[in-house]
């Protein structure tokens, strides 16, 4: 048996973001039954802590003081290194696989590695993207971001990059060979209804927003530097489309940036810009997506983004800023600009494309998710993944 110990996630029963679906990825598509789960969880209130045993996997809640939600997820990260360390040697626990997700504890992992591995477990990591170039942290921030990735590879067996990009960064950041990097992607679920109901509840968002199937550009991201907003929306003020932009983002919380923004571009005053604010409703945001007439991916920094994953299956039809982790995931089934090609001459672009070309183009951008980025494929890789680490530390041990 392979004993998993998940670390870096908010929890198997929590659905907030991209680790969440990691999670649940591997787990509700586990292939090999020779593999057992335990997943770490924070909680804010002592009296949820706990080890229990949810459908197939061992969860382990752990408290966590602080209201702070990166804060949090920091102490939470280092609070489970130490934990399953002594609940491994406790249990006697065999075949051990210490899998963080991100790097927020890499200086902790490097300096306390011996005592980690200790427990014969093999450390491995998953570090998500460039974090240390994200503009929300500030110099010390992206300081201490680069050094954790840093320390997080270099104490860690194995680095699971989610893009080739991410891989191609990690191989160069870690020379030495004893530090594996491998490669699985991340994954999507795939459409089960292309063609779903439009509900009173869709007609009434679509009617409050003023928005038609068809006729409009979508985005659904995060609010940030890093996700192109202000190029989007200059390119897009400057192009002669007659259709909307809908913006589903978080504007609620990062109003300074939206301020700024809107005091530099007025796109208050034009009337195809539509802020939607946050959507949780599933069925609305599929509706969105498979009514589209284009989504904007205006992500820069890697790894594989799922949105994007999202938009390819549904929309199928896509414009992303031009970075190397954009052409892995689209390849030649999108639109691409960038500061030199001008989204407003690639809008031109994709509005002349026939309805049959269009349609060829989709169909081909959902076959291509099916073939490379579905759960079954994915987990089936990160599975063989966890049995050749297990492998090799058992043929060290012989040596």
């Amino acid at each position: 048996m392979i004993n998993v110990f998940i670390i870096g996630s908010r929890g198997y029963t929590k659905r907030y973001g991209g680790w969440e679906t990691l999670v649940h990825g591997l787990v509700d598509n586990q292939i090999n039954p020779n593999i057992h789960y335990y997943i770490y969880e924070v909680v804010s209130d002592k009296k949820d802590e706990g080890i229990f045993e949810i459908d197939t996997i061992t969860c382990i809640k752990l408290f966590v003081k602080t209201k702070k939600s990166g804060f949090q997820m920091i102490f939470c990260d280092a609070k489970a290194l130490f934990h399953a360390t002594k609940y491994i040697k406790k249990n006697k626990i065999e075949n051990p696989i210490l899998l963080t997700l991100g790097a927020r504890v890499g200086p902790l992992l490097w300096l306390f590695q011996s005592h980690f591995k200790s427990s014969k477990a093999v450390i491995m990591d998953n570090p998500g993207g460039v974090e240390w170039k994200r503009p929300k942290w500030g110099l010390i921030g992206e300081w201490y971001t680069y050094l954790s990735c840093y320390f997080t590879g270099i104490a860690s067996d194995n680095i699971v990059c989610d893009s080739e990009g991410i891989r191609t960064i990690y191989k160069k950041m870690i020379k030495s060979p004893k530090h594996i990097k491998d490669f699985a992607a991340y994954g999507v679920y795939p459409i089960k209804d292309y063609d779903p109901p439009k509900t009173k509840e869709i007609q009434d968002y679509f009617e409050r927003f003023d928005i038609k199937e068809n006729d409009y550009y979508l985005i659904i991201n995060r609010f940030m530097p890093e996700n192109s907003y202000e190029l989007i929306l200059s390119e897009f003020l400057q192009s002669d489309t007659k259709k909307k932009l809908v913006l589903v983002t978080n504007i609620d919380t990062e109003k300074k940036y939206y301020d700024k923004l809107q005091s530099k571009l007025h796109f208050q005053n034009d009337p195809r810009i539509i802020f939607v604010g946050t959507l949780y409703n599933s069925d609305i945001l599929l509706y969105l997506r498979l009514h589209a007439f284009c989504y904007i991916n205006g992500h820069t920094l890697g790894g594989t983004n799922p949105g994007l994953l999202e938009a390819m299956f549904s929309t199928g039809f896509v414009m992303a800023y031009d970075v190397v982790f954009s052409r892995e995931v689209c390849d030649e089934y999108a639109f691409y600009f960038d500061e030199k090609n001008k989204m407003r001459d690639t809008i031109k672009k994709v509005e002349s494309i026939d309805d049959k070309k269009r349609k060829q183009i989709v169909q081909k951008a959902r076959k291509r998710m099916a073939n490379l980025y579905s759960w079954n494929k994915i987990t089936s890789e990160y599975e063989e993944i966890f049995e050749k680490a297990i492998t090799k530390r058992m043929e060290k041990r012989k040596k």
